[in-house]
């Protein structure tokens, strides 16, 4: 099980419901490094990836460990929340949900489940890191650029950070994985997922994700019943408008051989970033570090060496 995974050692696991759209519940994790601590707690939000089609906050196979290594050593809580899954809704819908789990994590519901701990806490949300990995990077760099001056710094991991993208609009040569899955494959799965789901694993939702990408489906999937709310949605448009980002930054991990999202896309977003922000806070800060390894490369990897150095910028941001 999940909540006793050898990844979430040290940490105690609380679940809750953070929104109810009709019937369904959406949930959100919450996890507290089990050691003593005096005073407020600073926060690392996560999003899972799962290309916004498939996974769950705790999904083991997609977590990374450094992020739980380093809210042990960073004495902070965590909190992961799932989101509504496409196609059964709109990207839009999803980036609703984000907004209202922002809004939650800024209420008093928030505050008093902390306080109810067996060992009481409080979380400080003046000291906010946010990462993701995959769709989960482009959801963290999304909810940074929405709250720069809320949120001390951003981290993503091989986010797809433009689904605009001509890698999400053409056929690929590359296979995703090097798994040649066919279009039918798209086509069936998305007539079928009709009920609206927050949490799913199965295979047949990552095949559909990995049909979808290699064969250009998956902007018009993203774009599906949306009209405008690009700003939103599109992490390069928001940053062009407002030219603004956290202090601390936004920092990317990328592997070098990822076949689902081509690291040619985040060494695109950083450049045109460093462009926009030159001079401005946060602008020296907009970091990209490539290393070798497929998509996922860093699931297994710890808070050391050369991760983190690449994130101490932002660290060291969020929690000054």
């Amino acid at each position: 099980m999940a909540t006793t995974h050898h990844k979430l050692a040290g940490l105690d696991l609380i679940q809750t419901t953070y929104k109810k759209v009709n019937d369904h519940e959406i949930r959100t994790d919450i996890l507290i490094p089990q050691k003593p601590h005096t005073g407020k707690r600073p926060v690392i939000i996560r999003f899972h990836g799962g290309g916004l089609v498939t996974g769950d906050s705790l999904f083991m196979d997609w977590w990374s460990h450094w992020v739980t290594d380093l809210a042990i050593e960073s004495n902070a809580i965590m909190i992961s929340p799932n989101y509504r899954l496409l196609p059964s809704v709109t990207s839009a819908q999803i980036y609703e949900d984000i907004n209202d789990f922002w809004t939650w994590v800024h209420s008093s519901k928030f505050t008093d489940l902390l306080a109810a701990h067996s060992t009481p806490t409080e979380a400080d949300l003046n000291r906010i890191l946010t990462a993701g990995e995959s769709a989960g990077g482009l959801l963290s760099i999304s909810l940074a650029l929405a709250n720069t001056r809320l949120i001390r710094a951003c981290t993503a991991a091989y986010p797809c950070v433009d689904l605009s993208a001509e890698a999400y609009s053409k056929p690929r040569d590359a296979l995703p994985f090097g798994v040649d899955t066919p279009e039918s494959v798209f086509d069936d799965a998305l007539a079928s997922f009709v009920d609206v789901e927050s949490s799913a694993e199965s295979e047949r939702r990552l095949g559909f994700m990995l049909a979808g990408v290699q064969h250009g489906r998956f902007k018009d999937l993203y774009d599906a019943g949306v009209d405008g709310e690009v700003e939103a949605r599109y992490p390069s448009v928001k940053l062009e408008k407002n030219k603004e980002v956290p202090a601390g930054g936004i920092t990317i991990i990328h592997g070098k051989q990822d076949s689902v999202v081509p690291v040619e896309e985040s060494e695109k977003f950083v450049v045109r970033a460093r462009e926009v922000l030159k001079g401005k806070p946060g602008g020296d800060r907009i970091s990209l570090t490539v290393k070798d390894g497929e998509h996922g490369f860093d699931a297994d990897l710890r808070y050391e060496g050369w991760l983190k150095d690449s994130l101490q910028g932002a660290v060291t941001a969020w929690l000054e």
